[in-house]
């Protein structure tokens, strides 16, 4: 039995018409070759396997052929022979990854100097040439310059962004090309038919697909297959024992997984990870190949012909084909765009079945929830039928009573002297039964869930300007069956109330993050949110507060509340601060209110409010402002 040779070097290219998937550098060479338009050096880039160094040494073969065939290698003179089988003293080839010293390349720049011994050219092949030190490199620099005319240099490198731009700069770069893994296929259904193997179409294809575009990995994977399974009386190499060996995920499996994502059933991606995972399955490449399915039903969803593009075949197309028959493409991107971000991550997680189950899971929950694009459109589509044009001719509804997340809000008059009273209108409404010195207001809660009442802090003036129907809500109450009564104006607000410690905490955040400023931070920490009435934040400080700090607080007044509002959402919400000595407003000054029967006559005339109260049977209560 002779020497083994493996697949890869039985196989290797010899001329530049068997290079496949490298048209565009194969082209070129040859007619410089042609034309006798040879530069001094080269520059090969490209991921590993693709042929860098096997098109470096065909170059070197056509350079130096004596009897050249339209810029192709004869590979029969003694010049071809001897260069490819590595005995030709004219064509050196470098490892830079080992001899990548100062002293090396100043060996080398020496050697340049001598005459070729029996070839025409003297080529150098520096592979890996990334790895050469900054040091190494200016002292090759003037070389590669201005070489001598018998020189030629071919550098190559999978990764072009370590070579110095001084150097980019004198060579002439070529960038290598993944190969497609249809031409890979075709190239292993080739080998395996002149090394007489048997093997399915399938499992040809899951190689081609596991190589990622390098002719030499896929190469080596059958070698591998071929010795692992072939022999006396094997049969053909299957698609199930190349998965196996690999860790790969077979195309059944990974339909099973996408279409329990797509179909939005956790249980069902959970089952079919841990599936995957008692296989020994590799989750790197488990990753991969769900984006690559899932680009696959993404395409066949845009594009009327994506076989070119997916280099799938059929049968994967007819599956990706009808799966996106069967969803929203608008999920299907939505995955995408959740997933691709961060497979990076998977390479550092410290468990990856928990990391992949967390990351599909949450991507499931996002792709699946409703956009605010589907829902403007939807309201759009409404709007144009009709619908909210016909608000209007809604009857209004019998009374109801109030649900448990309504909040209702409760206004007594406070008998201590208020800091800037305001004179009070009392809104005419229908009379009392009988006069009361503090009459109760009204409330659609039932006697059996009294609502604890709050004194309020001061009398509270209103703009001048109504609220904006579009940011602030206007809650309209059941028709009560006590009489309207109040002695302030404002139109109660807000069907749901927020945290006041959460409002609180925003503001703080923002004033830390945002402005900068530590010290009015920490002096607005020393308060406490005590409640959100309408639109006053109120916080209450300790007696020992100092007078200085809050004098600080209210230089800041405007800024802090548009802070505030910008943080809560809420346009009209400002800060009061509740203190020993009584209630400090924390606003630009307001304008004078209108009477309260103008200002009721408005509120009445209003579009909205009048919507609002034939939808849910209500009536205007109290006004503030």
């Amino acid at each position: 039995m002779g020497e083994y040779q493996v697949i890869a070097r039985k196989c290797r290219p010899q001329k530049f018409s068997e290079v496949i998937g490298q048209e565009h550098m194969t082209t070129t060479l040859k007619n410089a070759i042609i034309q006798g338009r040879i530069a001094h050096a080269y520059l090969f880039v490209g991921p590993r396997g693709i042929g860098k160094t096997t098109t470096a040494r065909i170059f070197a073969k056509a350079l130096n052929c004596t009897s050249p065939q339209n810029g192709e290698p004869c590979c029969l003179c003694d010049s071809c022979v001897s260069i490819a089988d590595g005995s030709n003293m004219d064509v050196i080839e470098i490892d830079a990854a080992s001899q990548n010293s100062v002293q090396s390349i100043r060996d080398l720049c020496q050697e340049v100097m001598f005459s070729p011994v029996k070839s025409k050219y003297k080529v150098y092949i520096v592979d890996e040439v990334h790895m050469l030190q900054a040091t190494a490199w200016n002292a090759f620099l003037k070389t590669i310059e201005e070489p001598p005319a018998h020189a030629k240099f071919i550098f190559a490198t999978t990764e072009a962004h370590k070579v110095l731009p001084t150097i980019i700069s004198r060579c002439q770069r070529f960038d290598l090309r993944r190969i497609p893994s249809s031409m890979i296929y075709e190239r292993l259904k080739g080998i395996a038919i002149s090394e007489k193997v048997s093997i399915s179409d399938r499992a040809v294809r899951a190689i081609a697909r596991a190589a990622d575009g390098g002719m030499r990995d896929a190469q080596s994977l059958l070698d591998q297959m071929i010795s692992f399974f072939s022999g006396e009386g094997a049969a053909a190499i299957s698609e199930d024992q190349v998965l196996s060996l690999f860790g790969l995920t077979s195309s059944d499996e990974m339909e099973s997984l996408v279409k329990a994502v797509l179909s939005n059933s956790k249980a069902g991606a959970v089952a079919n990870i841990h599936n995957l995972a008692a296989r020994g399955k590799n989750f790197e490449k488990l990753f991969e190949e769900l984006l690559f399915y899932l680009r696959g039903v993404q395409l066949c969803s845009i594009i009327e012909n994506p076989e070119d593009i997916l280099e799938a075949g059929d049968e994967a197309v007819d599956k990706y084909r009808e799966m996106a028959l069967s969803v929203n493409p608008e999920i299907v991107q939505r995955l995408l765009e959740q997933l691709s971000p961060v497979g990076n991550s998977l390479h550092n997680a410290l468990n990856k079945q928990v990391f992949i189950e967390t990351l599909i899971l949450k991507a499931m929950r996002i792709a699946h929830s409703v956009s605010i694009d589907s829902l403007l459109r939807r309201l759009n589509q409404i709007r144009k039928d009709g619908g909210l044009d016909s608000l209007d001719n809604i009857p209004a509804a019998p009374a109801m009573s109030v649900p448990e997340k309504v909040q209702v809000e409760k206004i007594t008059p406070t008998p201590a002297p208020l800091p800037r009273p305001v004179a009070e209108t009392p809104v005419q409404s229908k009379p009392l039964p009988e006069p009361k010195p503090e009459p109760e207001p009204p409330s659609s809660v039932s006697e059996s869930e009294p609502i604890e009442e709050e004194p309020l802090d001061e009398e509270i003036s209103m703009d001048e300007e109504m609220p904006s129907p579009e940011t602030d809500d206007v809650e309209i109450q059941p028709p009560p069956a006590v009489s309207q009564h109040s002695s302030s104006t404002r139109v109660v607000e807000t069907l749901s109330t927020p945290e006041p410690k959460e409002v609180w905490h925003l503001l703080l955040k923002d004033v830390e993050e945002n402005l900068k400023d530590i010290t009015l931070k920490n002096y607005l920490a020393a308060g406490f949110p005590e409640s959100i009435e309408g639109e006053r934040l109120n916080i209450v400080f300790d007696d020992e507060f100092d007078d200085g700090h809050l004098a600080r607080i209210k230089e800041k007044a405007a800024m802090l509340n548009k802070r505030l509002q910008a943080a809560s959402g809420r346009r009209h919400l400002e800060i009061h601060i509740k203190y020993r000595e009584g209630v400090h407003e924390i606003h630009h000054e307001k304008k004078q209110s209108h009477d309260v029967a103008e200002l009721r006559k408005r509120v009445e005339a209003n579009e909205y409010v009048r919507k609002a109260m034939n939808i849910f049977g209500g009536q205007i209560v109290d006004i503030h402002g």
